[in-house]
């Protein structure tokens, strides 16, 4: 029989030391200089307790150090640094929207990728600026517009749409579609973070004018990203 553990509880703790409960999922202090440090706990009894750094311009550098057996002090500074825009990452403008529009029975918030992991997948495969739409649908949805787009009446994993290039920076959509990419991860064995990550690598390619039509193409595609994936801790997606 399963042991249900009772998720942790994050506090608002007061100057006076009066502790109040929160109901959220992490929690984000911000700086008046745009710098963002968010906190996530894990939704069970083990897991990743996530600390993510942000900042307008420059990279962010999480500093972490213990100042006594139990206290650990944080800090996070911004490195600026030259960045080949090609590399992609930092050195790219990237305009991002996530719209979640799945049906309650469709969204599972501990699986379903946050924003912020979807702006990293997206920054490390983008080589130009870029204003992107994330949507992320359920299978419904995912069905029509794969039915109305591309004449294929079934729900699939992601598509792209591209809209146009002006001065440079890249216009398009990406439609996630949840189950399906759930669905899939554990049918190929495939940490679910790992398999969302790849989707949204893949899609953003396929703005950038990467395609897998014939198999020079498919070989350039997949080796690009196998590399962007490597560089985000992800094992190669297409190794058997």
């Amino acid at each position: 029989m399963a042991i249900e553990t009772e998720r942790p509880v994050f506090h608002a703790i007061d100057a006076t030391g009066h502790a109040r409960a929160l109901k959220a999922e992490a929690l984000e202090l911000r700086w008046p200089d745009g710098r963002t440090l968010s906190l996530s706990l894990p939704h069970s009894a083990w897991g990743d307790l996530e600390l993510y750094a942000d900042a307008p311009e420059g990279t962010p550098v999480t500093i972490v150090k213990p100042s006594a057996c139990n206290l650990l002090t944080v800090r996070v500074d911004v490195l600026h640094d030259a960045v080949d825009a090609d590399a992609g990452g930092p050195g790219v403008q990237l305009e991002l929207d996530v719209q979640n529009a799945l049906p309650k029975g469709d969204d599972s918030k501990s699986e379903r990728p946050k924003k912020r992991q979807i702006k990293a997948w997206i920054e490390a495969a983008l080589s130009r600026d870029a204003a992107i739409t994330v949507r992320l649908v359920g299978e419904a949805e995912g069905q029509a517009l794969n039915r109305d787009y591309r004449g294929k009446d079934y729900a699939t994993n992601v598509l792209t749409f591209v809209y146009d290039e002006t001065e440079g920076r890249l216009n398009g959509d990406l439609v996630v579609c949840v189950p399906v990419v759930l669905r899939e991860a554990r049918a190929q064995g495939k940490a679910v973070a790992a398999h969302f990550a790849h989707m949204v690598v893949h899609g953003v390619l396929h703005l950038q004018g990467f395609d897998h039509e014939d198999a020079d193409e498919a070989l350039a595609m997949e080796t690009r990203e196998s590399n962007i994936l490597d560089s985000l801790g992800f094992a190669n997606p297409y190794d058997a």
